[in-house]
């Protein structure tokens, strides 16, 4: 089993607007961390551009805050195959081409989780199933029980 994230989660970290959220999105960020949990060359680019223009973060900050991320996690990358793949699926309309890349990429390298609040609790894409991490008490119980937290 292996777990990556989606940009949000990880932004949430860095969010100190919600403060429940925060938590518990560190606490998924240091348990990933923790796993050496393989993470998309993709969340890099997204997370550099959600904090610059929702976190108000400066440019510099951002990107180091990324190249920190590529040096901290096995990172993958979409391939010709998964960005096909992406392109049908968003086609098809059952995803965002941006949404796609990232699952289809995330699956091919073997990942069977990813946890996202964006893109619907239990939906799959071949073998990897998305999983909401956040519930209202916090960490969700499915995001715990692949955590072991």
């Amino acid at each position: 089993m292996s777990i990556t994230l989606d940009t949000t989660t990880l932004v949430y970290v860095f969010d100190f607007r919600y403060s429940e959220k925060r938590e518990t999105a560190s606490r998924i960020f240091d348990r990933l961390a923790s796993m050496q949990a393989p993470l998309g060359l993709q969340i890099c680019g997204e997370f550099y551009r959600a904090a610059t223009r929702k976190l108000k973060v400066s440019p510099w900050d951002a990107a180091q805050h990324s190249r920190n991320l590529m040096a901290s996690f096995p990172v993958f990358a979409s391939t010709p195959a998964t960005t096909l793949r992406a392109l049908a699926e968003a086609a098809a309309g059952r995803l965002s081409f941006w949404d796609a890349n990232l699952l289809a990429a995330a699956e091919a390298i073997g990942c069977t989780h990813i946890l996202s609040e964006d893109m619907g609790d239990g939906f799959r894409l071949g073998r990897l199933e998305v999983v909401n991490p956040f519930s209202g008490e916090g960490l969700s119980p499915r995001a715990r029980a692949l955590l072991d937290l």
